[in-house]
């Protein structure tokens, strides 16, 4: 272990009893960790798991919202089976859990791994070829020299990193799937590690899979209580190292303008015609363009417009509000409602006039205790891995977990380029996952006190 990991440990040792400092190489040495052979088990079955077609559907609200994802759990279920996963279920909407049950003789909080089962909308999921580029060696990889799609540094800044790595791309007519297949393989291997390994001491750890993660709609559906986990991860990052733990905050809008259209375009003047359509431009106009998405990043959060309908007399004008901190989303909400009350001072011939907000979803740092952010980092540090807390620009399904009662950050898993044909997958990355989940595993065996959730 190198300094700076001690140094972490040490600093963290009261979150982190001592007894983990004297596994800092215990499950690797006991179970004579092999690298190579857990890369090759990642890149297989991850090849064999983009092969289902799982793109999720938002014109249904059905979960799951497409067959692929049905298909691909009740895959996923023989499979933990067959690596000694117990009470192993898959309920009506296809959410796999399952439970790796505790060889521990010490009383310990039961940790958690989730991943998701679809893959995104913009992109299709069918007929994925996977094409595995061994060893890379710097400059471009070649997906389809026929429509000339290639990634390189240039395009994908990661890359300049992965000397010597293997990288897994699609053909260039669908997405790859990295995106969360990466974490459904990362999981699985960490099942039949764990099965292959029985002289790895480690508490009850339970494992789910989830549909429609790119809708919104799955987690949902999750039944916290029956799941019965204290505390659990998400394996749905991107880069090494990279450990999710603050979302945005998030709002919707809807701003609804009631004119008067029925009067004769050419009888307007000085008559009862109020135009709504023109209300909701004007209102769209009046917001801030300094706070749209894209005069914004990093801390920074913003206001968007995302639909606009007219039907006859009424206008119906929606958007989202995301920012990190309560402060700033109440300056948005603030600047949305001066909009709106300007249209209506200017357009008085309008009636019926409404804006309403509904929350989304809570920043998750709130409720997260600050032990399992620790052990995640010291995780990563034990394996020479620079942990890199992130703030995600978005939500995450841990998010919602987190604000149903299951403390859920998000840990890499080696995808890049996600939702495109340019989408990507690092085994070498997916290796260092396995790793710090592995690790994880070790870690919270040494944590007796009770959960704090």
């Amino acid at each position: 272990m190198n300094k700076l990991a001690k140094a972490a440990l040490l600093a963290a040792c009261a979150l982190c009893p001592l007894a983990a400092y004297a596994q800092d190489t215990d499950w690797k040495s006991v179970t004579r960790y092999d690298k190579a052979a857990a890369k090759k088990q990642l890149t297989d079955r991850f090849v064999k798991y983009v092969t289902f077609d799982t793109q999720s559907s938002d014109k249904t609200s059905a979960v799951p919202s497409t067959a692929g994802q049905k298909k691909f759990a009740k895959e996923l279920a023989k499979e933990l089976k067959k690596y000694g996963a117990k009470n192993v279920k898959t309920d009506q909407y296809s959410i796999v859990t399952a439970e790796i049950p505790s060889n521990s003789a010490k009383k310990t909080p039961i940790i958690a791994f989730l991943a998701h089962l679809d893959t995104a909308l913009e992109a299709s999921g069918k007929n994925v070829k996977p094409q595995v580029h061994t060893n890379y060696q710097g400059g471009d990889i070649v997906i389809n020299a026929e429509k000339n799609m290639v990634i390189s540094p240039a395009n994908s800044p990661q890359l300049a990193r992965a000397k010597g790595h293997d990288i897994i791309t699609a053909s260039g007519d669908t997405l790859l799937g990295a995106d969360d297949k990466t974490g459904v393989a990362v999981i699985m291997t960490l099942v039949q590690y764990l099965y292959d390994h029985p002289e790895m001491e480690h508490g009850t750890v339970k494992i789910a899979f989830t549909p429609d993660e790119e809708t919104g709609m799955g987690v949902e559906k999750f039944n916290v209580p029956a799941f019965g986990a204290n505390y659990a991860y998400t394996v749905d990052g991107s880069d090494l190292g990279q450990l999710t733990d603050e979302t945005f905050n998030a709002k919707a809008f809807t701003a609804v303008f009631n004119g008067n259209r029925a009067v004769h375009p050419g009888s307007a003047l000085n008559s009862p015609f109020a135009d709504n359509v023109l209300m909701a431009s004007d209102f769209h106009t009046l917001l801030p363009r300094h706070r749209r998405p894209e005069t914004t990043s990093g801390r920074r959060g913003f206001i968007l417009v995302d639909s606009v309908e007219t039907q006859g007399d009424r206008t119906e004008v929606k958007g989202i509000i995301r920012a990190f901190s309560d402060e700033e989303i109440q300056e948005l909400v603030n600047e949305i409602t001066r909009a709106f009350n300007t249209v209506k001072g200017i357009h008085n011939k309008g009636k019926d006039f409404s804006l309403t907000f509904t929350d989304q979803y809570k920043n998750m740092k709130s409720v997260l205790p600050e032990q399992m952010v620790t052990l995640a980092e010291v995780s990563m540090r034990q394996e020479d891995i620079t942990p890199v807390r992130t703030a995600a620009r978005g939500g995450t399904d841990g998010s919602q977990l987190s604000f149903m009662g299951l403390p859920t950050p998000d840990l890499f898993a080696g995808m890049y380029n996600i939702h495109s044909p340019l989408e990507y997958a690092d085994a070498d990355v997916m290796e260092s996952s396995l790793r710090t989940v592995l690790r994880l595993v070790s870690l919270w065996n040494t944590q007796t006190d009770q959960p704090q959730n």
